[in-house]
């Protein structure tokens, strides 16, 4: 098996598939007050400190959650709830999902959004974002590295436009955490995910700004300072540190490892298919993520045929990659429909080895020529 998609959901660390049993005899509710609550109770607090310093924040703006998608809901939602005197948001058109969608559940119920420009490699406007703040503008949501390109957008400028101007800043940092350097102090509101970097899924982080209002998503008993309600994960609070601590221990390497298979990957695919378009070659791109388009192929013929080879990649980002629409995304950057149906995005992990990229590169030139020969294009 060679699993090139990993920022769809990346494997668990051995480590934490042996310490669960271990960590689910922390089994008491932190919210009870004998003992047994208590011991879970200061677990929890203990893994907040640790990512309060992590993310230079203060504890109480450390919110547990299921992962990004409630994140992102809750953010968007409870900002707009808590200052209902303003009524226009900002955001980039390349944004997940899990952002785009509650953003135009808004603006059906009358919200005003604004689309920001973006130019072919995917990189927003920052001249534009200026022009489109007003003094009705709630917040800005700008993705800080794509899920389906890999771009990696210039977040400290954005802040600081966003700061001048008096609004707020949200980004979903779910694929550029750990893989490159963030300054989480120039981001107001921030969600991640723990299976998109080796943790189990179902559990999430939210960073909010304490002095900015923000209405819960979830009412209950006032869990996670009453932002997020329900009965704590312990196990997958322990788990999701416990990722975190191994990544920040090991970066260097991960990092330099990723860099390394993607470089030759490109180098390879290059060498072995010299039609193929890479996606966003011309900025930075995170080090797992490549987005190739093989011109007059159907993708998805494509991921099969490497799937019957067990070789599992994807074409657009997961949560749309069972439909065959086009990449919501590519068409944003100006691809045409059929270029952005003929894209296909790599990412890579920590366990993917280098002889992953010569299997790779090989069975997709298998591929490409079988839906040639048979007439797939």
């Amino acid at each position: 098996m060679i699993y090139l998609d990993n920022n769809a959901t990346t494997p668990i660390f051995p480590e934490i598939l042996n310490k669960l049993k271990e960590w689910g005899e922390i089994f008491g509710n932190p919210s009870s007050i004998h003992s047994l609550g208590q011991k879970s109770r200061k677990e929890i607090e203990k893994a907040r400190l640790f990512l309060s310093e992590v993310f230079q924040a203060d504890t109480e703006e450390i919110i547990f959650n299921s992962g990004a998608t409630e994140g992102n809901n809750t953010i968007i939602r409870g900002l707009v709830e808590a200052y209902p005197d303003k009524n226009e948001i900002i955001v980039s058109p390349i944004e997940h999902k899990s952002v785009l969608n509650p953003i135009k559940f808004l603006a059906k119920k009358g919200y005003k959004v604004k689309f920001l420009r973006i130019d072919k490699n995917g990189l927003i406007d920052l001249d534009d974002l200026k022009k489109k703040i007003s003094k009705k503008t709630l917040f800005v949501s700008v993705i800080h590295t794509n899920n389906e390109t890999g771009v990696i957008q210039d977040i400290n400028a954005i802040y600081e436009i966003c700061k001048e101007k008096e609004v707020l800043f949200f980004s979903d940092i779910v694929q550029g955490f750990l893989k490159e350097d963030i300054d989480f102090k120039k981001i107001d509101f921030f969600t991640l995910s723990g299976h998109k970097f080796n943790a189990p899924k179902g559990i999430g982080i939210m960073k909010r700004d304490k002095s900015k209002k923000l209405t819960p998503l979830l009412f209950g008993g006032g869990q996670e300072f009453s932002i997020r309600s329900g009965t704590e994960n312990i196990i997958f609070i322990l788990a999701i540190v416990e990722a975190i601590k191994t990544w920040l221990e090991k970066r260097d390497l991960f990092i330099n490892h990723l860099k390394e298979l993607k470089k030759l990957f490109i180098e390879e695919l290059k060498k072995a298919i010299p039609n193929i378009h890479i996606v966003s070659e011309n900025v930075k791109t995170a080090p797992h993520t490549v987005n190739i388009i093989f011109p007059n192929i159907r993708a998805q013929d494509l991921v099969l045929f490497l799937n019957k080879n067990g070789i599992y990649v994807s074409s657009g980002s997961a949560c749309s990659s069972g439909s065959l629409s086009p990449s919501h995304v590519l068409l944003a950057y100006g691809y045409s429909e059929k270029e952005s149906l003929s894209s296909i995005r790599f990412s890579f992990g920590v366990n993917n080895k280098i002889k992953d990229v010569y299997k790779t590169v090989e069975a997709l030139k298998e591929g490409i020529d079988k839906l040639y020969k048979f007439g797939l294009n």
